[in-house]
């Protein structure tokens, strides 16, 4: 799989914070790689009409699902069984300046029986490689690596925010990109053998740099920057926050400590 060098990073990052390319909800299908990677991931990843979800877990007795806000809440199927959404239990997620994000939240009436899923509590990811699982044509799944961050919105709607960004030429121009279906579904990466949730899949479409194309990209919600909201509202339904998160949380403390001793002596 290809990286992306530190340099390339920089100047893509720079590129999508300076820019807010307007981009539409995912339009086109595909079938490509629909079989179980093998990824525990792939198990949280849910139908919602023609559209998917990602399963949170249980809280206190409580079920909650994440997907695009432009999905909307509905009957979520995982794994052959539909899971009835409870009406009235939709909560929108809303960026610094309270505009909406494309993040909805909501409860189904039973439980799938997994565990807590992670969310991503880290601001800049860097060139990590993250697994996208979608349905797209039917569930599927692909891997590329993340070339920078953005804030967008999805014409035609009010949604809108910060955003993770695949291009198409990522990974030798084999790299996964999002297509007509696969909107709401996951974008995933692991820390330390763990499946964390890094994005909700939200919009395609040919992002530029001035009037420089940078060809097709792929734009994921970026859940580090309302991850807090998001469990503060579980949480406030539950009544009890998810252990697992704070787990990550000083995982990634210790791993940020050893890289800074290790700078400090190199």
């Amino acid at each position: 799989m290809k990286t992306l060098s530190k340099a390339f990073w920089c100047v893509l990052l720079a590129v999508f914070v300076a820019v807010a390319p307007a981009v539409r909800a995912i339009v086109s299908g595909s079938t490509t790689n629909t079989s179980d990677p093998g990824s525990s991931a792939w198990n949280y990843v849910g139908a919602i009409g023609g559209a998917g979800g990602v399963y949170l877990g249980d809280y206190n007795g409580t079920y909650w699902v994440l997907t695009a806000a432009h999905v909307g809440l509905g009957d979520f199927t995982l794994g052959g069984t539909t899971y009835s959404a409870v009406s009235g239990s939709s909560i929108n997620i809303y960026n610094t300046d309270s505009s909406q994000a494309d993040l909805a939240l909501y409860r189904i009436s039973t439980s799938p029986g997994l565990a807590n899923l992670s969310l991503n509590p880290f601001a800049n990811l860097g060139t990590t490689t993250v697994q996208m699982i979608g349905f797209g044509g039917g569930k599927s799944w692909g891997t590329n690596t993340i070339a920078g961050y953005t804030s967008y919105t999805i014409n035609g709607t009010p949604y809108g925010g910060q955003g993770i960004v695949t291009l198409a030429s990522g990974e030798s121009g084999n790299g996964g990109q999002g297509v007509g279906g696969d909107s709401g579904g996951g974008e995933f990466y692991q820390f330390g053998g763990t499946w964390v949730l890094a994005g909700i899949l939200s919009g395609v479409g040919e992002l530029f740099s001035g009037g420089t194309s940078l060809g097709q990209g792929t734009i994921a919600v970026d859940l580090a920057l309302y991850r807090t909201q998001i469990l503060n509202d579980i949480n406030a339904v539950s009544g009890i926050p998810e252990p697992a998160t704070w787990a990550l949380v000083l995982g990634g403390a210790m791993l940020t400590l050893v890289v800074w001793r290790r700078r400090r002596m190199s």
